[in-house]
């Protein structure tokens, strides 16, 4: 059992609340051009971007029915071959530092990926911060229950800390730290 109380998913796919991504997208407005999750499990940060007005792109290793999607094998080669303006995702931890340098060498605008706070931590990836332009850590003070998301496990009750990490290119300086406002989502009213 993991720190969240859930089996580790196979692939990788925990749901993110939609409120969480209407609290982002509160706060990140402004996109620029084309706007991407290429890890979109079920489709709420793609739902919640189109209805905004955002061009959006979907892309994951297994298409769910519930978004249209383009099904690839990694998003180490989804990225590239869409080449978005900006993406906006709840990537695999496992692999989030690498996905961030992905996104980052083929996106102009912005890179925002949902993490565990905790994602701040460790010695490595201070020096690895140094490198890249986190312009943004938007912490959510509302715990987050992201269930896998091919279980029945009802979402209630979160245990972890998240943030929405907000990489930005052409950013200069210190990251600037906020807080999400709480949001209600669209389909939670």
């Amino acid at each position: 059992m993991r720190a969240s109380g859930y089996e580790r998913n196979a692939a990788d796919w925990y749901v993110e609340p939609a409120w969480a991504v209407d609290a982002l997208l509160s706060v990140e407005r402004r996109f620029i051009g084309g706007v991407m999750d290429p890890c979109c499990g079920g489709g709420n940060v793609p739902r919640q971007l189109a209805s905004l007005g955002c061009k959006t792109f979907a892309a994951d290793v297994v298409d769910r029915g519930t978004w249209p999607v383009e099904v690839v094998d990694d998003f180490r080669v989804t990225i590239p071959m869409i080449g978005p303006d900006s993406i906006v995702s709840n990537p695999p931890y496992g692999d989030a530092r690498e996905f961030i340098d992905c996104a980052l060498a083929h996106t102009s605008d912005r890179v925002c990926v949902l993490l565990r706070l905790a994602f701040l931590e460790g010695i490595a990836r201070r020096d690895w911060f140094a490198t890249v332009p986190l312009a943004r850590v938007w912490v959510s003070s509302r715990r987050m229950s992201m269930p896998p998301g091919d279980s029945d496990i009802p979402a209630k009750g979160g245990a972890i800390a998240y943030a929405w990490f907000v990489f930005e290119h052409g950013w200069k300086g210190a990251p600037v730290i906020g807080f999400l406002p709480d949001v209600k989502a669209k389909d939670e009213e």
